[in-house]
């Protein structure tokens, strides 16, 4: 496993990975960086790809309407992925999660769950979960957590501000909020007792580590015999997991990737987007009238992916894709 940034050439064909994971966009919210994620997409191809979680903020939502059209772009972005070859896993988190009464389904190739067990190319399994069940916070007392958020977003409008400055002054990207965890003692200690429930809670599924998001902060490290990934987020960091088809796990780090950005941007043309629009067109519509939707069996587990040399699914092993 390596944590560094990989470097992508601009106008070069798409990137390809057995599987990729990317959690805590917050669409809903002024400070989701859409631009980045659909150059990072574009310039990206898996068999798996994973939100894991706060792709949408219900929050802010219920809150405050926000939505712009590039988030309807990102939106149709993923769902043209799933109609290749692409599974898209979409796994609950705190922000979104109004989705939670369709856990079990699949529309399509898309696939909404609380948690995953997935199967990497080297046999190892992953625990894959948002993270905000280790908070204890959502569990007893919402508005504390809420504001938490509130103090969060404020820290990001500064952060925009302040990086507009630090452009015009010809630096590059700096992140206040994450100097911040990285500082505070209190942070600090509850981002490693986080770690830690996370790692045991993979530890209690039987497997050999842990993809997460929620605390906004991207790391690969060995917490005792677990593997603990987080996969950072697309409001400050701008980082996503990758597995290649050996196994290997690498952490990309976009912000640093000068090479990808330079080519990529607002004007920057997908071959689909045009097509893609706001979904509101005939063809959206009669793609939305065939779109399977189903069910998984009751009782059937913890949703398990990537173990193609598995036997069919049974019962005590969750439901395989």
């Amino acid at each position: 496993m390596v944590a560094h940034p990989e470097l992508f050439t601009a106008g070069s064909e798409p990137k390809k990975y057995r599987s990729v994971w990317i959690s805590d966009i917050h669409l809903g919210t002024r400070h989701a960086q859409v631009e980045e994620l659909l150059a990072f997409l574009r310039a990206v191809d898996c068999k798996y790809l994973y939100l894991v979680g706060d792709f949408i903020d219900g929050w802010e939502l219920k809150f405050r309407w926000f939505w712009r059209e590039d988030y309807n772009t990102l939106i149709q972005k993923l769902l043209r992925k799933s109609r290749k070859h692409t599974q898209v896993i979409y796994i609950s988190g705190n922000h979104d999660e109004f989705i939670e009464q369709f856990f079990g389904m699949r529309f399509g190739s898309v696939t909404i769950a609380r948690e995953v067990i997935h199967t990497a190319a080297d046999g190892k399994k992953y625990l894959v979960i948002h993270g905000h069940q280790a908070d204890g916070l959502t569990h007893f007392n919402h508005l504390l957590e809420k504001l938490g958020s509130n103090l969060y977003n404020w820290i990001l409008d500064f952060n925009l501000y302040f990086n507009r400055l630090r452009r015009a002054m010809g630096f590059g990207y700096w992140s206040l909020a994450a100097f911040l965890k990285f500082k505070a003692k209190s942070a600090v200690k509850f981002v490693t007792e986080y770690e830690e429930t996370l790692a045991q809670m993979a530890r209690n599924q039987k497997a050999d580590g842990v993809i997460c998001g929620h605390i906004h902060r991207a790391e690969i490290k060995k917490i005792g015999e677990v593997d603990y990934l987080n996969c950072g987020d697309w409001v400050e960091s701008c980082t996503a997991l990758v597995e290649d088809f050996d196994g290997k796990i690498q952490l990309i780090h976009f912000h640093e990737n000068d090479v990808l950005r330079a080519g990529r941007g607002a004007g920057s043309h997908d071959p689909g987007d045009g097509r893609e629009g706001n979904g509101r067109g005939r063809g959206a519509s009669g793609r939305r009238r065939h779109a399977r939707r189903e069910r998984a069996p009751a009782g059937a587990g913890i949703l398990r992916v990537g173990d193609e040399d598995s036997g069919p699914a049974i019962a005590h092993a969750g439901i395989q894709i």
